[in-house]
């Protein structure tokens, strides 16, 4: 990754003290889980004791400890130096045993098959060479080992209204940049992200068959980004699928 890039993440770190003006780790966790409150539920946190969970992107490590305080044994990697030190910060003050690692994704350094679960969420619509990482994936997980996490849904009311509308139309920034460009822009709570992907559910699922086997997908998380306020939440009904998130799991081929 190009300096640049590095410099946006390493001022971007969800849910890091300077995006979220919180004083606490329990404060950051609770504002997290009740902002996207479906997680618990679909993620199921509580049901990896004992296993070993790598998190690719753990940014200030809450899904990690998540899993760590039910008692899985959690490997946090995160390519940002502010990343990996916040998480483990955490990790002590919580006292939950686990290891944080700076790496990336494109070569994690671990031995073939020694992976219970890895687990992404809102990293992998960052990376273009998205195809090296899941190989990756691939390589380090058990057989029958699982991938779990989420990447933004293009089939969305937040894309549809807050993308192509407020912000390509009503603000003319399709005059001068593509969808895509519009996209990466602003969908990050800091402006100007690097690179952004959001995938069509049909998109994503045939991605991940060609690495992993029962791909399921759900679509979460009904919000928009209005002119002053980001992820406003909307009722919509559930099986129209117009959240913003796409949640993703699979099971490693035998």
């Amino acid at each position: 990754m190009n300096l640049k890039n590095m410099k946006y993440w390493e001022k971007s770190i969800p849910f890091s003290q300077d995006e979220i003006k919180l004083d606490s780790f329990e404060k950051k966790r609770q504002f997290r889980y009740r902002l996207q409150d479906y997680m618990q539920r679909v993620f199921k946190y509580n049901q990896y004791k004992n296993k070993l969970v790598l998190e690719i992107g753990c940014g200030s490590g809450i899904d990690s400890l998540e899993f760590a305080k039910y008692g899985a044994k959690i490997v946090a990697t995160d390519m940002t130096e502010k990343g990996t030190l916040v998480t483990n910060k955490y990790l002590k003050e919580k006292k939950y045993k686990g290891y944080i690692i700076r790496a990336d994704g494109h070569n994690l350094p671990f031995k073939n098959s020694t992976i219970d679960c890895v687990y992404s969420f809102g990293v992998l619509h960052h990376i273009p060479d998205i195809k090296k990482i899941l190989n990756e994936i691939k390589r380090v997980l058990k057989k029958g080992g699982e991938i779990a996490g989420m990447v933004y849904n293009r089939d969305s009311l937040l894309f549809a209204y807050s993308i192509v509308y407020l912000r390509g139309i009503k603000h003319g920034l399709l005059k001068k940049y593509s969808l895509d460009r519009i996209l990466s822009m602003y969908s990050e709570r800091n402006k100007g992200c690097p690179y952004t992907k959001a995938y069509t559910k049909e998109e994503i699922k045939k991605l991940l068959k060609k690495y992993f086997k029962n791909v399921k997908l759900s679509v979460e998380y009904n919000v928009i980004d209005t002119e002053k306020k980001r992820k406003v939440k909307i009722k919509v009904p559930e099986d129209y699928e117009l959240g913003w998130h796409l949640i993703f799991k699979g099971r490693n081929q035998p």
